[in-house]
């Protein structure tokens, strides 16, 4: 029985296809990266249920993400409800289709810095078409700081006050546990993050 195609397989076709750029880099565990403009893209496809392909793709900031390593680079995590696909044994219409409308449609997610921001400041998923900007709870404080640094980068005073605003909203109540107070899980973030980026982050 063939075996199919593996995962750097199929992100090379994407490649051949232009849906994801043709200079990106493919690793053999099946990861796709590449850098364009002031966002930094990392893309996969996994074997994670037997005999299914399953895709994901991350968007983030080119310019603080390398120094935030340690805490997820900074990125949105774009998302399918439909990102599943039967492994391939070789190149045909369906397995391109699933490409263009997954990985392809993804990298278009994020417009640039400004919008990141916006997407990281949200306190619940953001959909846009069939795909979504996955945004738990439960990360929402340390998300919530790095759209401030973001937004002080960037050097808008619109939005760093649209982020502010938020943070002194006091509690978010997640399904799966105790409420949790922005301002003070914030500071926790701000401190941890002002020491990998070198600057302090006030709030």
């Amino acid at each position: 029985m063939a075996k199919g195609m593996s995962a750097p397989a199929v992100l090379r076709l994407a490649k051949e296809l232009g849906v994801v750029p043709s200079s990106a880099d493919v690793t053999r565990r099946g990861v796709v990266r590449w850098e364009s403009g002031e966002l930094a893209y990392i893309g996969w496809v996994m074997k994670r249920i037997p005999g299914r392909l399953t895709w994901g793709m991350n968007v983030g900031d080119a310019k603080f993400g390398p120094l935030m390593e340690e805490y997820g680079r900074m990125v949105v995590r774009i998302r399918s409800p439909r990102n599943e696909f039967p492994v391939p044994g070789r190149p045909d219409d369906l397995l391109i289709k699933w490409l263009q409308e997954g990985l392809g449609k993804a990298r278009e997610f994020v417009a640039d810095r400004i919008d990141l921001c916006v997407l990281l400041s949200s306190p619940e998923d953001v959909w846009r078409g069939d795909l979504y900007a996955w945004n738990p709870l439960a990360n929402y404080p340390a998300r919530l700081v790095q759209a401030l640094v973001l937004a002080r980068d960037i050097g808008s005073l619109e939005l760093e006050s649209q982020v502010m605003e938020r943070l002194r909203r006091g509690t978010v109540d997640p399904d799966t546990g105790e409420p949790i107070d922005l301002m003070t899980e914030a500071r926790e973030w701000a401190r941890e993050f002002s020491a990998v980026l070198g600057f302090d982050i006030r709030l």
